[in-house]
C-alpha cells in the first residue's frame, strides 16, 4: 500500500525507541508474570510461618500473614482488572498501579523482620534471611522488566532485616549489609540489561513491520500484475486486461478515479492521447457511466495540450495537483465530470518512447512523487501491454495468416483419436486438441495458458515443475520417448488411468514438449475383470480339482488292483490331466500376480555358475524323462548377478524344460555363460527338430513382444515360458528367443553385479 506523508508523521527512529511501546512491553511482561509471583509468595510465606510457629509469638505470625495476604490480594485484584479492562486506561496508569502494589508487597515482606525476627537465635535469623533473600532473588526474575519495581521491592524487603541484624551486632550483620548492596546492584544491572534487550527487540519489531509493509505492497503489486497476465493469457484481450489492472490498482493507491491512455503522435509529430480504459471505486457509478457515454467515447482522442494531460505529455514527468479547483494548469472541466479534488498523472515509457499515461485522482491524503516510484512495476507492465497492443496493430495481417494456419493445424489434430497436448518449458499449455477436451472435460480456451499440472492429481501436481526443471538442467530423457501409465485429473475432479507418451521438439530455439494421452479406463476395467475372473475361477476350480487329483492318485496307486483292466489306462490319463490342470491354474495365478506386481522379490548378489548348477541338478530327472542331457560351458567362474535365487531357479527351469521337450532324444542342451559389455549373458542352445514351423514362429513372437504373441498365444502347457519371461524382466533382465536353421537358443541377459565373493 502506498505510504503517504500523514502516515509518516511519526517516523520510527531506531536509536530512540518509542517510550509508549517500551512501557507497553514492560506492562505486559510485569502483569503476565504476576500470577506466578503471587503463588511463589504464598508458598514461601507458608513455609516461613510454619518454621517460626513455635519459636516466636503466634499472634505476630498471624498478623504478618494478614498483612502480606492483604497486599497479595490487592495485587491479584489489580491483575484481574488489568486482564479485563487494560484497554480503558493508559499504559503509564497500569505501570504506576503495579509499582505501588510491588512496593507495598516489599514493605509486607520487609515487616517480616519486625514480626518474625527471632532474637538470640542465629539459626532462625539465618532462615529468615535466606527466605527474604530467595524472595528478593525471585523478584529479579519477575520484576526485572522495570527497575523501579525491582529496586524498590529489594530495598523494602531486605533493608529492615539488614538493620535488625546489624543492630544485633551479630556475625552476619556485615554479610547481610553486603548482600543488600549486591542485590541492589544486581537489580539495577538486570533491569538495565532487560530494558536494553526490550529496546533492541522493539527496534527489530518495528523494522520488521516496515519491511513487512514494503513486502506487502510489493506482493500486492505482483498480485495485480499476475492477475493481469493471467487474464491476458486466458482472454488475449489487452483492454480487458488493462481494465482489470486499473480496477485493482486504484484501491492499492487509495484513489477513487483513474484512467489509462495511449500516447500517439499526429502528422506534425505532436502528441495526443487516445483513451483506453477508465476506472472508479465508487459503488454508485451511474454518474461516471453517464459522463463517459456523453464525453468519453472508446478510443476517444484528446488533443488539447492546455491542461494537465497535455502537461504530462509535454513534460514527460509526473504531474501532481493537490487542489485541482485552484490549479491554473487544470483548465475547465466538462459539465457532468466527476468531481476531482487532487490528481497525479504519470508518464509511461518503453525505452525512451512515451507510449502511455496513468492518471489517478481523489486520494484523501494527496499524492507525492514517491508514489509514482512505488508504482514502477505497474507502469512497466502497462508499458508491456500497450507496446503489445501497438505490435498487434502493426501485424494484424500476419496474425490473421497465422491464425488461419493454426486453425488448419488444429483441425488436423482434432481428427486424431488420441489426446495431443503441447506445453512450453514452463509447463504452460500451448495447444489442446479435441480428443484431449473429451478426455479431460476442458474446452481448449479454458485450459490453454494454464499449467499442465492442472491435469494432474497430487503429489504429481506439486512436483511436475521440478520434473521439467531437472530435465532442462541435466538433459536426462527419463520422461521422453517412454510410454507409461499415469493418473490424470478431469475437470470434475475425477481421477483416471491413462497412457502417456512425451516427445520434445524445438521451436525458435526453445523446447516444446508434446504429450500424447489415451484414456485406458476401459482397459484397466477389463484387466480388473480378468483378474477377478482368474481369482474366482482359481477358487472355484482348484478346490474340486485338488480333490479329484487326490482321488485319482488313490485309484492309480492304491486301488488300481480292484479296478477292471479296461479302466487302468483311463485312470492314468485322468490323473495326468488333473495334474496338468492343477499346474495350469497355478501358472495362471502366478502370471496374474506377476503382472499385477503382487509377487515380492528378494534380490541378492550371487554367482551365476552356482545358480545354473543348481538348476541343472533340479531338472536332471526331467531331462532323463525326455532322454536328454544338459551341459554348462563358462569362460569365467567369477560372474555375479543380482537376482532372487528362488525366482531365478523357477524361470530358468521353465526355459530348460522347454528345451528338453523341444529336442529330439539323445540330444545335448548347452548352457553357455559369458560376459559382454558389463552384462552377463546366459544362452540355452538346443535343436529344433521336434518343433513345427508354426511353433517356432509362435515362440519367437512370444519373446519379441510382437503382435503375433497376442494373435497366436502359447498353449496352456507353455504358459510357464510367459511366467519365466515376466520373472526375468521383474529382476531387470532381458530374454529373447533366436530361431536359426538347425538350432534354437534362449538368451537371458542380466547386468553384472559387483562381485562380493
Amino acid at each position: 500500500m502506498t505510504v503517504h506523508p500523514s502516515e509518516e508523521s511519526h517516523p520510527y527512529d531506531q536509536d530512540q525507541p518509542s517510550q509508549n511501546t517500551l512501557a507497553e512491553e514492560q506492562m505486559r511482561s510485569l502483569f503476565n508474570s504476576l500470577p506466578v509471583s503471587l503463588i511463589s509468595s504464598i508458598v514461601i510465606a507458608l513455609i516461613l510461618s510454619l518454621s517460626h510457629w513455635k519459636v516466636i509469638g503466634q499472634a505476630e505470625i498471624i498478623l504478618w500473614n494478614l498483612l502480606l495476604c492483604s497486599t497479595l490480594l490487592a495485587r491479584l485484584i489489580l491483575w484481574l482488572f488489568w486482564h479485563n479492562t487494560h484497554q480503558l486506561y493508559s499504559t503509564q496508569f497500569w505501570l504506576n498501579c503495579f509499582r505501588v502494589g510491588v512496593w507495598l508487597t516489599g514493605c509486607a515482606w520487609g515487616s517480616a523482620a519486625v514480626f518474625l525476627f527471632a532474637h538470640d537465635n542465629a539459626i532462625y535469623q539465618a532462615l529468615l534471611a535466606f527466605s527474604l533473600a530467595g524472595v528478593a532473588a525471585g523478584s529479579m526474575t519477575s520484576l526485572t522488566a522495570d527497575k523501579y519495581s525491582s529496586l524498590g521491592f529489594v530495598i523494602l524487603a531486605i533493608t529492615p532485616l539488614s538493620l535488625f541484624i546489624f543492630l544485633e551486632d551479630g556475625p552476619t550483620a556485615v554479610a547481610m549489609s553486603s548482600m543488600t548492596l549486591l542485590f541492589i546492584f544486581f537489580v539495577i544491572a538486570s533491569s538495565t540489561r532487560t530494558r536494553r534487550n526490550m529496546e533492541e527487540q522493539i527496534q527489530k519489531n518495528q523494522h520488521l513491520l516496515q519491511l513487512t509493509a514494503e513486502l506487502n505492497h510489493k506482493q500486492q503489486l505482483e498480485k495485480i500484475i499476475n492477475n493481469a497476465q493471467s487474464i491476458f493469457i486466458s482472454d488475449n484481450d489487452i483492454k480487458s486486461t488493462l481494465q482489470n489492472m486499473l480496477n485493482e490498482t486504484l484501491p492499492a493507491c487509495n484513489s477513487e478515479l483513474g484512467f489509462i491512455g495511449q500516447i500517439e503522435k499526429d502528422a506534425d509529430n505532436k502528441p495526443f492521447m487516445r483513451a483506453l480504459v477508465f476506472g472508479s471505486t465508487k459503488k454508485d457509478n451511474s454518474a461516471m457511466e453517464k459522463f463517459r457515454t456523453m464525453h468519453l467515447p472508446d478510443n476517444g482522442e484528446y488533443r488539447n495540450l492546455n491542461n494537465l494531460f497535455g502537461l504530462v505529455m509535454q513534460s514527460e514527468k509526473p504531474i501532481i495537483s493537490l487542489n485541482l479547483a485552484r490549479d491554473m494548469r487544470a483548465g475547465t472541466m466538462p459539465e457532468g465530470h466527476p468531481k476531482i479534488h487532487n490528481f497525479m498523472g504519470i508518464p509511461i515509457f518503453n525505452g525512451r518512447d512515451h507510449i502511455a499515461i496513468l492518471g489517478l485522482a481523489n486520494n484523501i491524503q494527496g499524492y507525492q512523487q514517491e508514489d509514482a516510484l512505488k508504482l514502477e512495476p505497474i507502469l512497466k507492465t502497462i508499458a508491456q501491454f500497450v507496446q503489445t497492443m501497438n505490435h498487434e496493430q502493426r501485424h494484424a495481417e500476419d496474425r490473421a495468416a497465422l491464425e488461419a494456419s493454426t486453425q488448419h493445424t488444429q483441425t488436423i489434430l482434432n481428427d486424431i483419436a488420441d489426446g495431443i497436448i503441447t506445453i512450453d518449458k514452463r509447463g504452460t499449455i500451448q495447444s489442446f486438441n479435441h480428443a484431449a477436451e473429451t478426455i479431460f472435460g476442458y474446452r481448449a480456451r479454458q485450459i490453454i495458458g494454464k499449467n499442465i499440472n492442472e491435469l494432474m492429481p497430487e503429489p504429481h501436481k506439486s512436483q511436475h515443475d521440478d520434473y521439467i526443471r531437472n530435465h532442462l538442467q541435466t538433459g536426462k530423457k527419463n520422461i521422453l520417448g517412454i510410454g507409461r501409465e499415469v493418473i490424470g485429473l478431469r475437470r470434475n475432479g475425477q481421477q483416471f488411468p491413462m497412457d502417456l507418451m512425451v516427445s520434445r521438439v524445438f521451436q525458435n530455439g526453445e523446447p516444446i514438449f508434446i504429450g500424447i494421452v489415451r484414456d485406458i479406463t476401459e482397459k484397466k476395467h477389463a484387466d480388473e475383470l480378468r483378474s477377478q475372473f482368474i481369482n474366482s475361477a482359481s477358487k472355484e476350480i482348484l478346490g474340486p480339482l485338488n480333490l479329484i487329483g487326490e482321488a485319482l492318485q488313490r485309484l492309480k496307486f492304491k486301488e488300481q488292483s480292484k479296478l477292471p483292466g479296461s479302466l487302468h489306462h483311463v485312470v492314468d490319463i485322468a490323473h495326468t490331466n488333473s495334474l496338468r490342470l492343477q499346474q495350469l491354474m497355478h501358472d495362471l495365478i502366478e502370471m496374474q500376480n506377476l503382472s499385477k506386481g503382487d509377487s515380492s522379490f528378494k534380490m541378492e548378489t550371487l554367482p551365476v555358475l552356482s545358480l545354473v548348477d543348481e538348476v541343472l541338478r533340479r531338472n536332471k530327472t526331467f531331462g532323463d524323462i525326455y532322454q536328454n542331457k544338459a551341459r554348462l560351458v563358462s569362460a569365467s567362474d567369477e560372474l555375479t548377478v543380482q537376482v532372487d535365487s528362488a525366482r531365478f531357479y523357477q524361470a530358468l527351469s521353465q526355459l530348460l524344460q522347454c528345451a528338453f521337450k523341444s529336442s529330439a532324444p539323445d540330444s545335448e542342451i548347452i548352457l553357455q555363460v559369458h560376459e559382454e559389455r558389463s552384462r552377463v549373458n546366459l544362452g540355452i542352445y538346443f535343436n529344433n527338430r521336434n518343433l513345427l514351423e508354426t511353433q517356432r514362429k509362435q515362440l519367437a513372437a512370444q519373446f519379441s513382444n510382437s503382435p503375433d504373441s497376442i494373435n497366436n498365444p502359447l498353449d496352456s502347457g507353455e504358459l510357464g515360458l510367459a511366467i519365466a519371461k515376466e520373472i526375468i524382466e521383474k529382476m531387470h533382465g532381458v530374454i529373447s528367443f533366436n530361431n536359426k536353421a538347425e538350432q534354437h537358443y534362449f538368451l537371458v541377459e542380466f547386468p553384472r553385479a559387483v562381485n562380493q565373493f
